[in-house]
């Protein structure tokens, strides 16, 4: 067993963000997938509205409301996002409620069905469960979707806690997110760190609390605040190794 240096405060529990760190879903998550989806449902369901139209006044809304919720971090409402949009095209509120509320639907739908796990993430949690704490806090807009998805994954039996922003209201960075992870995992934030691929939302939310923070930066976009994390590493197979380097100063080992 490594000893401890001096002074040193032993970490109890690893939290994880899950989308761009344990698990991957590259066709919903790129740029303008969202407005791409959402606009094929419009369609399908015999609303024709051009997509050069639709996509300009969704990006309008987008907009306003990424404005409005970095203010407080409330989480995002991607149905009053959809029916501000409709109106914006000429939609008749009442109808763009319904249109709204079935591509949200339908596009929640494909989250469980395209999410799957980086090579590395089993191992990974494997290497940690049954030594320390896990807890999973992830920004995403509908729980009941994003437990669809840990159910995929049997993350229930793997984490200790499993916290999403919906459910919460608020999302990464704000306190809340952090401390209901903790406070189910009954651990404080010097004795925890955080692992995530998106430095405001995971890393700056994580260190505000007095948690350590690992990034991943897999094209070194965020180089600038490399400097503000505890380690950076490119991905899920260099996470073992940055959490050992960072436990030296505990009394953590890896089985």
């Amino acid at each position: 067993m490594i000893s401890a240096s001096p002074g040193a405060t032993k970490l109890d529990a690893v939290l994880f963000d899950c989308w761009g760190t344990l698990v991957q879903a590259p066709n919903l998550m790129r740029r303008g997938a969202s407005a791409e989806l959402f606009h094929r449902s419009l369609t399908t369901n015999g609303c024709e509205v051009d997509w050069e139209v639709f996509r300009d006044a969704y990006a309008v809304e987008s907009m306003k409301q990424h404005e409005e919720t970095m203010r407080d971090l409330r989480e995002l409402d991607y149905v009053g996002r959809l029916e501000a949009t409709l109106q914006a095209v000429g939609i008749v509120p009442n109808e763009g409620h319904a249109l709204a509320e079935r591509a949200w639907s339908e596009y929640l739908a494909e989250w469980p069905r395209q999410s799957t796990l980086y090579v590395g993430t089993s191992a990974l949690l494997s290497s940690i469960r049954g030594t320390r704490k896990l807890g999973l806090v992830t920004n995403f807009p509908d729980g009941p979707t994003a437990r669809a998805v840990f159910r995929k994954f049997g993350f229930e039996s793997v984490f200790d806690s499993l916290v999403v922003s919906d459910e919460v209201g608020f999302r990464k960075p704000h306190r809340l997110m952090f401390e209901r992870a903790l406070g189910e995992l009954g651990s404080e934030p010097e004795s925890a760190v955080m692992v995530g691929d998106t430095f405001e939302a995971d890393i700056k939310g994580a260190k505000d609390i007095g948690m350590r923070a690992i990034l991943i930066d897999a094209d070194g976009s965020q180089a600038a605040n490399h400097g503000l994390a505890d380690a950076v590493v490119k991905g899920i197979d260099d996470v073992k190794e940055a959490l050992r380097r960072l436990l030296k100063q505990s009394t953590m080992f890896f089985r």
